[in-house]
């Protein structure tokens, strides 16, 4: 901030690209401009802009407890546990591996094929 107070012209500078940018969301910043000097109307923007930082205040809290409700939820959960976790996934593997289309194939049609390929 001591950059800023000993650069007034750059301060100045900042202030009237934000009124510039802000401008046309909100006319009446140029004449307060006009009026009341550049320094009134930046302060009236930062006035006119405290709702909306509030609202994404509110909006960030919310994004926040949310994901922390999640991950306090997965914590708790049983996949979570590496004990638990380990033996569902050697199930479902061993699962996968019984009713899938390769040990159908090899158990099924790969004898055919070995019989048939005798009499051809």
């Amino acid at each position: 901030m001591d950059f800023l107070n000993r650069h007034v012209w750059l301060k100045r500078a900042l202030m009237l690209l934000a009124i510039l940018v802000a401008t046309p969301f909100a006319g009446y910043l140029l004449l307060f401009v006009e009026v009341a000097g550049l320094e009134m109307a930046f302060s009236c923007l930062l006035l006119a802009l405290k709702p909306f930082f509030t609202w994404v205040r509110y909006q960030w809290e919310i994004i926040t407890s949310t994901f922390q409700a999640i991950a306090n939820n997965f914590h708790k959960h049983l996949a979570s546990r590496p004990t638990v976790y380990f033996s569902h996934a050697a199930g479902s593997a061993a699962f996968f591996a019984i009713t899938g289309v390769m040990f159908l194939s090899i158990a099924v049609w790969l004898p055919l094929f070995m019989v048939a390929a005798q009499y051809v």
